[in-house]
Order: C-alpha cells, then sequence, then structure tokens
C-alpha cells in the first residue's frame, strides 16, 4: 500500500483550534467554524484567489502580484488543476509591487527565481516564449536561453539591500535562486567551482549549512540552518555537485523532524522560533529528496502536513494558523514529494476552528501613527495641534525628546498620546551566521519612566549601540525594553530566513521583535507587498504604519494621511494601545483606491471585521468621520 492511501485509511479527522493570539481568544467570544475538505477544496481555495486580471494574489484582497501568483500556479500544477486564463495569469502575473516608481528594490534574487518558474509552468499553456526580463522593472531586455553564466561572489557589507546583478550572489539563499534560475533557463555555469567552494566552507562538522557571513573560523554547528541547508543542497544539485558530508547532511536533516511530525529549522537551538512549520517541513522534505533519503517518519510529516488544513480549505504555517497560498504550497509540494500524489495524500476530512469575535460596543476606534514628524516649522505645539486636527490620537515623534509636545497636549486638553519614537540609527547587530546590519531597532519610549525605570532604559540603549550578536540583542535589549511597555520592531529584516527567527521570537510575548511594519512612509508604501514574507506575521503580531519622517510635518504630512494603525482600546493612552497589540486588536491601514474599502488592512481577522462593521469611526479621508471617539 503506498504511504497516502496508508495515512489516508487510518486518518478519520483534524481539529484545528486556536486563532494565534492567546489572550485575543480569551478576551473575546468565539466562533466555530466547520469544514468537511480535502484536495478538491484545496483547489477551490487556491482558484479562489485568482483576480479578474487572471493572476493570483493573497486571499481576501483585490490585488495580484508575482510574489502570490508562482506559488498559487506551482501549487495548482501540482494538484493536476489546469491553469484558468493561463495567458493573462503569465502576462499580468510578472508584476509585482517593488516595480512601481519609485520602490525599493527588495527581492531581486527571489524575484527572478520567480519569473523564470513562472514562465516554465505557463508558456506552453500560454503559447509564448519564455522570456524573463532580469531587472526590477521591464525594460525591454530578456535573458537568452541556453546560455552560459558566469557567478560572482559580492559582499552586502551590511547594506539594505544585498547586491543584485545577473550572475551575482551574496550568500547561500540568493546564491540558489541565481543557480535555479540560471539552469532554469537551460543555461550553464561556467565557474561552479566558485559556488562549490563558497558552500563547502559553509557546511559544518553536523553536515548542516551555515549562511556564515565569515569563515575565517570552521562554521557553528549550533548557526546551522534547515533552509540554508536545504537552499546549499539545492544548488550544489542543480550544478551536477555532490554534496560533501552527504550523510551528516541527511542526519541533520532529519534531526529536524519534531516528534509531531513537522520539521523545525534546527535540531537543537533553544530559539522560540525553532518550532515547526510549513516552510520548514518543505524545505527539509525537498533537501532530503534531492539527497536521495526521506524523513525518519514520513506518515507522521505527512499527517502533520494535513493538520495544517483550515476549513476554506488552504493551509496555514503552523496548526491553527490562518490560510494563505505560501504556506498552502509548501504543503502542497512537500505532500506531492512525500507521496507522488499531492492531491490524494491531502485526506477527506472534517476541520472545525474558532474564530474569535470582537463584540460591538465594547472599545472604542483610536488611531496612531508611528515615527511621524517631531514638529512643525520648528514648533512641537504646532505639530501638536496639526496631528489632534488629523484625528490621531497617538503619536510617536520621530526624536528623543518630546517634553515640550507632551506639555501643550496637556495644556490643551488634547486625548493624544504623544510619544519619543527615536530611529535608533546607532543600534547595530549580528544576525545568525555573523552577518552586520544596522536600521533594525525603533522603539516607543514610555513617558514618565522613574530613576530605576531609566537607568533600565539607558543601559538597554547603550547596549543596543554594542554590535551585539541577534541572541545577546534579544536580552540585553529588546527584552529589558518590553518589561518597561514598549513596542520593539525592526524598519529592515535584510532577508525571509532572517525574518522568520527574530519575529517568531517574538511571539507568544518573547524577547523578540514584538511588532513589524507593515507600512512605510516611502514608495510603495505597502510593505507586506514590498517584502511579501511578512504577510505571515498579518494577524500574528501588530502591523505598524512607520512615516519614517526626516524633517518637520509640513513636508512629511502625506505620510499620516496615508497610513495609520487603528486600536481598539478603552483609552487612547499608550498601556491601552499595548494591551490592543498583545490582544490582537490592532488594524493598520493602508489607503489604496484599488481596494473595495478604499484601504488595505491588515490585523486579526475579527479586528478587521470590527473596523469594517464601522467605517464612520475611522475612515479619516472621510468628511463625516468622527474625529473624538
Amino acid at each position: 500500500m503506498s504511504l497516502h492511501k496508508s495515512f489516508l485509511h487510518g486518518l478519520c479527522c483534524a481539529v484545528i483550534a486556536g486563532c494565534g493570539l492567546q489572550a485575543c481568544s480569551a478576551q473575546a467570544p468565539a466562533a466555530e467554524v466547520e469544514g468537511q475538505v480535502d484536495g478538491r477544496a484545496t483547489i477551490a481555495y487556491l482558484l479562489g484567489c485568482q483576480k479578474p486580471n487572471g493572476a493570483f494574489g493573497p486571499d481576501g484582497y483585490a490585488h495580484s502580484d508575482l510574489a502570490w501568483n508562482y506559488p498559487a500556479v506551482r501549487a495548482l500544477v501540482l494538484l493536476g488543476e489546469p491553469i484558468p486564463r493561463p495567458r493573462d495569469c503569465l502576462v499580468n502575473g510578472v508584476w509585482a509591487a517593488f516595480r512601481e516608481p519609485d520602490a525599493h528594490r527588495t527581492n531581486l534574487h527571489w524575484d527572478l527565481y520567480q519569473k523564470v518558474q513562472l514562465n516554465r509552468l505557463l508558456h506552453r499553456a500560454a503559447g509564448l516564449p519564455i522570456a524573463v526580463f532580469p531587472g526590477q522593472r521591464d525594460d525591454g531586455r530578456r535573458l537568452e536561453l541556453g546560455n552560459r553564466w558566469t557567478l560572482k561572489f559580492e559582499d552586502r557589507k551590511g547594506a539594505y539591500y544585498g547586491p543584485y546583478g545577473v550572475g551575482v550572489f551574496y550568500d547561500v539563499s540568493t546564491l540558489w535562486y541565481t543557480v535555479s534560475a540560471l539552469t532554469g533557463l537551460d543555461g550553464t555555469i561556467a565557474n561552479s567551482d566558485l559556488a562549490k567552494e563558497f558552500l563547502v566552507a559553509r557546511q559544518s562538522a553536523n553536515g548542516g549549512f551555515v549562511d556564515a557571513y565569515r569563515v575565517d573560523t570552521p562554521p557553528d554547528p549550533t548557526a546551522a540552518h534547515l533552509v540554508i541547508t536545504c537552499h546549499a543542497v539545492m544548488a550544489l544539485r542543480a550544478l551536477g555537485l555532490e554534496v560533501p558530508q552527504r550523510d551528516a547532511c541527511v542526519e541533520f536533516l532529519r534531526t529536524c523532524q519534531t516528534p509531531d511530525g513537522g520539521f523545525r529549522w534546527s535540531p537543537s537551538h533553544g530559539a522560540h522560533s525553532n518550532q515547526a512549520d510549513a516552510w520548514y517541513t518543505w524545505a527539509a522534505v525537498r533537501a532530503l529528496d534531492a539527497l536521495g533519503a526521506r524523513p525518519r517518519d514520513p506518515a507522521r510529516c505527512v499527517a502533520w502536513l494535513n493538520g495544517l488544513q483550515n476549513p476554506d480549505g488552504g493551509f496555514g504555517d503552523r496548526p491553527g494558523w490562518d490560510s494563505r497560498i505560501y504556506s498552502t504550497y509548501y504543503a502542497v509540494h512537500a505532500l506531492q514529494v512525500l507521496t507522488g500524489d499531492a492531491r490524494n495524500a491531502i485526506a477527506a476530512k472534517r476541520v472545525s476552528r474558532s474564530v474569535a469575535q470582537i463584540a460591538d460596543g465594547k472599545y472604542r476606534i483610536f488611531q496612531a501613527h508611528f515615527k511621524s514628524a517631531a514638529d512643525l516649522a520648528g514648533s512641537p505645539a504646532d505639530m501638536v495641534d496639526e496631528v489632534r486636527k488629523m484625528g490621531l490620537h497617538l503619536i510617536g515623534a520621530k526624536t528623543e525628546d518630546v517634553t515640550a509636545a507632551r506639555a501643550h497636549a496637556a495644556d490643551r486638553g488634547y486625548a493624544l498620546e504623544v510619544l519619543a519614537n527615536p530611529e535608533n540609527y546607532s543600534h547595530k547587530l549580528r544576525w545568525l551566521g555573523g552577518d552586520p546590519a544596522d536600521h533594525v531597532s525603533n522603539w516607543l519610549v514610555p513617558p514618565q519612566l522613574s530613576a530605576d525605570e531609566r537607568r533600565r532604559w539607558e543601559q538597554a540603549a547603550a547596549a543596543g549601540r554594542a554590535g551585539l550578536p541577534w541572541e545577546a540583542f534579544k536580552q540585553q535589549v529588546i527584552r529589558p525594553a518590553l518589561q518597561l511597555g514598549t513596542v520593539f520592531y525592526p524598519e529592515l529584516d535584510f532577508s525571509m530566513t532572517n525574518a522568520y527567527l527574530v519575529y517568531d521570537d517574538g511571539l507568544d510575548g518573547q524577547p523578540g521583535y514584538n511588532a513589524f511594519l507593515a507600512a512605510l512612509g516611502w514608495p510603495a508604501w505597502d510593505w507586506v507587498r514590498q517584502t511579501p514574507y511578512r504577510e505571515r506575521w498579518v494577524g500574528k503580531l501588530p502591523a505598524l504604519a512607520d512615516g519614517d519622517a526626516h524633517g518637520d510635518l509640513a513636508k512629511w504630512r502625506s505620510r499620516p494621511e496615508k497610513q495609520r494603525v487603528l486600536y481598539l482600546a478603552a483609552g487612547h493612552q499608550l498601556p491601552h494601545f499595548l494591551d490592543a497589540c498583545r490582544n490582537g486588536r490592532t488594524v493598520c491601514v493602508i489607503r489604496d483606491g484599488r481596494e473595495p474599502e478604499g484601504a488595505v488592512l491588515y490585523g486579526t481577522r475579527s479586528a478587521v471585521e470590527y473596523v469594517k462593521r464601522h467605517p464612520a469611526q475611522w475612515q479619516w479621508w472621510t468628511e463625516n468621520v468622527g474625529r473624538k471617539p
């Protein structure tokens, strides 16, 4: 009997419960949602994400994007389902948010990889030749098929975005995306020895690979990462090269499997982020398959993946998490590798899920904006008057000192919390593997700290300037700041692998980043679309709107007019805001006329549904919005 048939015979039902933020479910009534699901339900979920232009985009939003189009198409192909309107899906499906004018050039290696893969999947059905433009925007150039390419390593040097060019790489993941894309165009690599030398130097004694910034000393086995190991294995195999220490590498991957059947990113690391996840499981299954091996317990892995399915037919990243295209693709692809038949490996079962609800009338809707201008024409008082007119109730001013602004707000009797929200430019750290990084530290300074609290705060600020490794940064900078009451978030998270670690470390009240930036005051505004992996934390961590002001409010007014954070609370002050953050009652709003509500909304399902029921209380761009809740 095949693996998936054996599993299906033994599986009767998978029950999924929870809403991600535990405190949210404890404070709000819950509705039970049930559904009968199987492979057909997964297909229906994915097809429901196809937009009017033929391309796919995230569930619940109007836009499409290459970053969501490719995994949806790949999952449907793996499930044996024809792609509706393949020509439109390909032609319109290579657009991405960071192709907008003046947008940041994020994810270009990933973008190239996805453009190549999408073309390979759809060009025949679309009746079009494979045509891949190499850069951020389509300038008319196309990469040649069957070409011979030369790889080149360039040091990232802690830059916001790593160097990019066809054949250029700066770490293990960008090497894999580059090699996969170029060989996917039927190309060959002229200097594969460079890739081998780069990767072999980053394999640790336990067989896993480390995304090491420097290799002066042997890589630290505790820094070996499952995804990095997968990318290294896949790159070597795509180049036709053997994986060194093959048996040790297989053992490293196998020992990342948890007793439940999923895979975490390390066999033994103590980080809170080191938990079983759909992405890690997909990476482990693919890497093991490339090495001619299987998980220690394939049947339990299949069962764990089935446990990710939700009543809507999609799959979450972890049990009980919301469905999204990416986690659905990871589950489908892993099941295909494990069983050879993903469609039938998705067991027919009845699943249920508790979904939190927020009762009308319990909270009021307040509005916040972060790293906003600290003055208006040099006057903090005039800034306060103006943001109050704009309908804001909590403002994080990009400065160290808000004494005058707070005094003015108190003197006028405004229901407005003004807080210091500096961008800690001097704070630096080193990620797992040693990459240097800055733009990693933004916080709200709690007002009226006692002398002892001020001393602890200043100690944390000083530690932030020491260039600590991430584990030490968490304990010496983030932990004491969170204990004093704040949100702590980076402007940049540098890579998808890194983001999974640093945001997941902050889940469940643990000392990691306890919020993420969803809206930034630089085009393009929507940073979930700029860095699509941030979608994973929507509803898990507060999604913030950050103006990143560099001057007075007259120049930077467009930022709070474009994007804000709504918080459902009993009052406007910082403790109420933090309570809303902890309990899933915040919604990041980014104005966008292409969306049904005139804006993109990022938050827990219950909070988003609440604000949708009460638009007159927060749609600040309309004339009749209530300014004083």
